[in-house]
């Protein structure tokens, strides 16, 4: 095959979340540097931001993870792509686009791992992580080593960080407005999901505490998910009403978060968090647990805090620390300043490209031998 070097990015997300963002910036960038692009996604924001800017789209729909008819599908989508890797983004398009992938003849396969559960957990999981994947780009140092804690070869392993692009976001509505509360008012917000791992249960105990010592004190959450309703019924049991604002999925996300007084994230799992970069690089202080590829980000009482998960008292000591002492939080800004830098998307983009090619080696043009299919490419240490 000669020409550019031709990707498929395959993803099942239905809803814009910090995957479908990585996703897009990938594609975009590598598009910039002449990579033809395609992407197999079901309908939605990703596909439709997708083709707004210009890269090909294919509708694909997996049911789950073991979706004999997806796979079917996307690997009669790859073939007609003509690609020389497919790169799989989620957890079901790992399960689902590696065989297809391998059924189509790419030659070349990779997958992004960006949260830092546990694996191999059941049979399927198992399974999942004997496919034949050449490498697996994992986004921080502790999404690097759950993989290789479940036993994936370290020569199928890659740090590739996610990234950012520097938001420089417009201004728009006013926070403070917003949430109906005095212009002067100090507000510690978040922008993640509401899901489990994000663990704002013990984020709304802290603010509780918080709350006890400055009662004047406003928290804003930016994100929706499934965790609602409980996390509705939490605020209402302790009472925090007033204080603490849900304000659902925002497209001026990046807006508000430049108006948080300090960003708060009390996650229990978490594979690096873009919000956190995003917070950094607007000038807003960080506080965080020490989980997961957090610690990849934030140095503590350098350029942010970390805490303990599970702890709403060391998330509240620390957040009234924060809120007491501007002096302190202007610190962490500058060094964030400094720090953030090497997370740009660029970055992402350039060790992206040195995987593919790492992988393809020789292989480029030429036809697969189905025997290869599950060996390892040559160690190398990360």
């Amino acid at each position: 095959m000669s020409g550019p070097l031709a990707v498929a990015h395959l993803d099942t997300g239905r809803t814009w979340r910090g995957g479908q963002a990585q996703v897009l910036l990938l594609a975009r960038g590598l598009q910039r540097r002449g990579v033809r692009n395609v992407l197999l996604a079901p309908e939605g924001p990703l596909l439709e931001r997708a083709a707004a800017a210009g890269i090909a789209t294919r509708a694909w729909r997996p049911l789950g993870e073991w979706d004999l008819a997806a796979a079917i599908r996307g690997a009669g989508l790859l073939a007609d792509a003509g690609v020389d890797v497919a790169h799989c983004h989620s957890a079901h398009a790992h399960a689902v686009g590696v065989p297809a992938a391998r059924l189509a003849g790419v030659p070349a396969v990779v997958v992004s791992r960006r949260v830092d559960f546990a694996i191999g957990g059941n049979p399927l999981s198992a399974l999942k992580y004997r496919l034949p994947v050449d490498r697996y780009l994992c986004i921080s140092r502790g999404v690097l080593e759950v993989m290789r804690a479940g036993g994936v070869p370290n020569s199928r392993l890659a740090l590739v960080p996610s990234g950012i692009e520097f938001p420089d976001p417009p201004p728009g509505v006013d926070l403070r407005s917003l949430l109906g509360v005095p212009a002067g008012a100090l507000v510690v917000g978040t922008v993640a999901a509401l899901a489990p791992h994000k663990n704002h249960a013990d984020l709304l105990r802290a603010a509780a505490e918080v709350v006890r010592e400055q009662p004047d004190i406003h928290f804003a959450w930016v994100g929706e998910g499934e965790c609602r309703e409980a996390l509705l019924a939490l605020r209402s049991s302790l009472r925090l009403e007033r204080n603490v604002h849900l304000l659902g999925f925002r497209p001026d996300a990046h807006a508000l978060l430049r108006q948080f007084t300090v960003f708060a994230l009390a996650s229990w799992l978490e594979g690096l968090c873009t919000s956190l970069l995003d917070a950094q690089a607007l000038g807003v202080p960080v506080i965080a647990t020490r989980v997961g590829g957090i610690p990849d980000v934030i140095e503590d009482g350098v350029n942010g805090r970390l805490v303990p998960s599970r702890d709403p008292a060391a998330m509240a000591a620390a957040l009234i620390e924060a809120l007491r002492r501007p002096d302190l939080c202007s610190r962490w800004v500058a060094e964030a300043h400094q720090s953030v830098q090497a997370f740009h998307t660029d970055r992402t983009v350039e060790r992206t490209l040195e995987e593919y090619e790492s992988v393809l080696g020789g292989r480029r043009g030429a036809a697969p031998d189905p025997s290869d299919a599950g060996t390892e490419p040559a160690s190398r240490d990360r």
